[in-house]
């Protein structure tokens, strides 16, 4: 009597793009065992390669092997289908914030600004938040002057070479303020200065003297009509009015 021993084989169960699915198992199709050896396992999958295009398709692949070389069911490679380039680029970044721009103003409250360019891997992806940002500079008060004030008194009563003054306050110091803080212009004219007193004759008489003249001989009438003193007659010469 001939016996026949049925050897059971383990399978991987696939699906069409070959990735396997479930394990089973199946009878030795031959109802027997092949030249009587028991049939060898196969050794762990290998790490799956680099995705490559070589063949068309972008795959990636895995190998096992057979140390006894007698290994059934199954296949000694897997292949299955992979993306060559990931098609989700990296998230836009911002670069570093350049150098703050000149106050717009030199005080009383001005703006300054600076910029920031996205860094991006597509023209369509864009960064989050602002590319421009400003702050205020320059907050302190602007030093002005106040208005003029009334012109001054002439500086003479009668004549000529006086002046006039007028002065602003600067709201800073007298110094922090752009431009004068006097001004003087000449006086309109004036009446001329009465004579008061008459030179010796020949003078005439209209000359003005700060001190009374003191004659020896008798004054002119003409000289009567000059101001105070009057000259007085002093024909000794002892300084004693006749």
């Amino acid at each position: 009597m001939i016996s026949i021993t049925t050897i059971l084989l383990a399978v991987f169960i696939k699906d069409s793009l070959g990735y396997v699915i479930g394990t089973g198992v199946q009878a030795n199709p031959s109802g027997c065992n092949v030249c009587g050896n028991t049939a060898g396992q196969w050794a762990l999958w290998s790490e799956w390669s680099a995705c490559t295009s070589a063949y068309g398709t972008p795959v990636e692949t895995r190998q096992r092997t057979c140390p006894s070389n007698n290994c059934q069911g199954g296949l000694p490679s897997e292949t299955k289908p992979c993306v060559l380039y990931d098609p989700t680029p990296a998230q836009p970044q911002w670069g570093a914030w350049g150098a703050w721009s000149s106050c717009s103003a030199s005080c009383g409250g001005g703006t300054m600004s600076r910029n920031r360019v996205c860094n991006n891997g597509c023209s369509s992806c864009q960064c989050v938040g602002a590319s421009t940002e400003s702050q205020t500079c320059n907050n302190q008060a602007c030093c002005s002057y106040s208005n003029w004030s009334a012109w001054s008194a002439c500086s003479v009563t009668c004549g000529s070479g006086g002046s006039v003054t007028r002065t602003r306050q600067c709201s800073c110091g007298a110094n922090a303020c752009v431009g004068a803080r006097i001004e003087q212009q000449p006086c309109q004219q004036l009446a001329a200065c009465p004579c008061n007193t008459c030179y010796q004759p020949p003078t005439p008489c209209n000359t003005c003297q700060t001190q009374p003249v003191i004659v020896t001989t008798p004054a002119p009438p003409s000289c009567s009509t000059c101001g105070s003193p009057q000259p007085y007659y002093d024909p000794y010469g002892n300084g004693k009015r006749k």
